[in-house]
């Protein structure tokens, strides 16, 4: 019966996992650490660990006719698919093509480089497997023949089962430890089997986490994790934000040169920083609104700079420093010196000085973008998101783009250029949700429980205020905020403070949104 049940196993996951073991993997075989030269030797049959492998192949087959061997039976098979499904019950959800497609192909392409880890050594040492040593059968004999004359040492079954628990592991690390035991277990069962000794599978778990540690080098992988990252926060973590009943208040006055509007706002903390037209800054204290400098110009003060948004990073400059970086979008409506739309990186003092410590330029910007791409910041998840019309708002034929980038850290020096192969997702709203008008006039945009929150218009009867609410994990609109009653001027630019969002306008200072569940 426990081989028709096996047989029944390997049909269903035949497909599927012949499909997958064709994928490509992250690294080169040439790319990965070398196990044949940074492991020692397996045990001599003459030596003290040798008989520690000896009793645990004793236990091992001791544990063959209880519930523990048969999951180590299933355990033998080395696919992909069936790795993943082992891991459902620890991972908290099935993992699969068609439910989750881009964890699906990064545990894949993982698999298939842990093998990588291994098979130097494995060509090296060609030590006899337990059931070849001892001339006995295996716990599942299907594969005895297969791997007869194959080296034992490392296991590349533990090696793909020790690799996809240490990944999986940093994509739930709120199921880290139910993760790592089931890791764990994949490489007993080769023990229990009898196609492996203790010492094989050690030697594998190391292999297997030096080429996840040689994975996070590598971009595709890093990307490709960032993917995951984001298709399991949708699925996991819905979002429950609803501004749908939150109460408009007018909160405080601003100051302003009077030659200039105001433009981007960025909250952190207590503090709050209103900018203008050109790069003018000030910062004020919450909640009083207490006025703590006057206007300033930042580093990236000039002509051409519309300084439309604006958002806190995650980074300071100095761990001294009382603020994060702040990032600025330039948003000015055409190129300046051969460069359009850059973001600027400010680093802001309390005694109303500023200086640009980064500048990040978008090289494939006129492939994607038309008017006006703008930035902000996912702090959350340390993502710099760029937004902007394909075309512009007086185009028909117009669409909103997001795209959506690691945020640059500091140490990659003043000038940073991304480029589309960078980016981490790229899509327009309306190839999701065509609920999004194409001709909207966008103005700044801030996240807040992942979504992206975008007030538009400029408070007129043909360009009203509307609020955008665009979840980014299920990439679908939550909700319109119309204050075409409420609000006959224009908003700028949001952040929160408190569970409230604030809003920059150009008439009414700032005003708030107020949760009333906060009260």
């Amino acid at each position: 019966m426990k081989h028709i049940v096996l047989l029944s196993l390997a049909i269903l996951t035949t497909y599927s996992a012949q499909a997958q073991e064709d994928s490509p993997s992250f690294l080169k075989a040439r790319q990965a650490p070398d196990a044949s030269f940074y492991l020692p030797a397996p045990p001599d049959t003459s030596s003290i660990a040798y008989l520690v492998d000896f009793h645990k192949y004793q236990w091992g087959k001791a544990q063959r006719s209880t519930p523990r061997g048969r999951q180590a039976d299933f355990d033998t098979y080395w696919q992909a698919d069936s790795i993943l499904k082992g891991y459902t019950r620890a991972f908290g959800m099935a993992i699969t093509p068609s439910t989750t497609p881009e964890t699906y192909s990064l545990m894949c392409r993982v698999c298939v480089d842990a093998e990588f880890g291994v098979a130097a050594a494995k060509r090296r040492y060609m030590r006899k497997r337990p059931y070849v040593q001892f001339n006995e059968h295996t716990g599942c004999p299907d594969q005895e023949e297969e791997l007869r004359h194959t080296g034992s040492y490392p296991s590349g079954h533990s090696a793909r089962g020790w690799a996809s628990a240490l990944v999986l592991a940093e994509l739930r690390p709120d199921r880290q430890s139910q993760i790592l035991e089931r890791g764990y277990q994949y490489g007993e069962s080769r023990v229990i089997e009898g196609y492996h000794y203790e010492s094989d599978v050690e030697a594998a778990r190391l292999a297997a986490s030096a080429i996840v540690a040689r994975l996070h080098a590598d971009d595709a992988f890093m990307s490709q994790l960032q993917k995951s990252k984001r298709e399991l926060s949708r699925l996991i973590y819905p979002s429950t934000l609803d501004l749908s009943q939150w109460q408009l208040n007018t909160v405080a006055p601003l100051v302003k040169d009077s030659t200039q509007t105001f433009q981007g706002m960025a909250i952190d903390g207590n503090y709050l920083v209103s900018l203008q037209n050109r790069g003018l800054a000030t910062i004020y204290q919450l909640p009083s609104m207490r006025k703590l400098t006057d206007v300033f110009p930042l580093g990236c003060y000039n002509s051409c700079n519309h300084a439309n948004a604006a958002a806190f990073g995650c980074e300071k400059f100095s761990n001294s420093d009382a603020l994060p970086l702040l990032y600025v979008s330039q948003a000015y409506k055409k190129p300046v010196n051969g460069k359009k739309d850059y973001c600027y990186v400010e680093r802001l003092n309390l005694d109303g000085s500023s200086n640009t410590v980064q500048t990040i330029h978008f090289d494939d910007i006129a492939h994607l973008f038309g008017y006006a791409l703008q930035w902000t910041v996912d702090r959350k998840n340390r993502h710099l998101i760029g937004f902007g019309n394909t075309k512009s708002n007086k185009d028909p034929n117009n669409e909103l783009r997001i795209i959506i980038f690691p945020l640059p850290r500091l140490e990659r020096g003043k000038e940073v250029h991304l480029r589309s192969s960078d980016a981490i997702e790229c899509y327009t709203i309306q190839q999701h949700d065509g609920r999004y008008p194409a001709r909207v006039v966008g103005q700044g945009a801030c996240v807040y429980d992942d979504c992206l929150i975008m007030p538009t218009g400029f408070g007129t009867k043909t360009e009203p205020s509307v609020v955008y609410v665009w979840d980014l994990r299920n990439k679908t609109l939550v909700d319109v905020l119309d204050y075409s009653g409420q609000l006959d001027y224009e908003m700028e630019d949001m952040d929160f403070y408190k569970g409230d969002a604030y809003i920059q306008t150009n008439g009414a200072g700032i005003v708030k949104l107020a949760n009333n569940k906060n009260k």
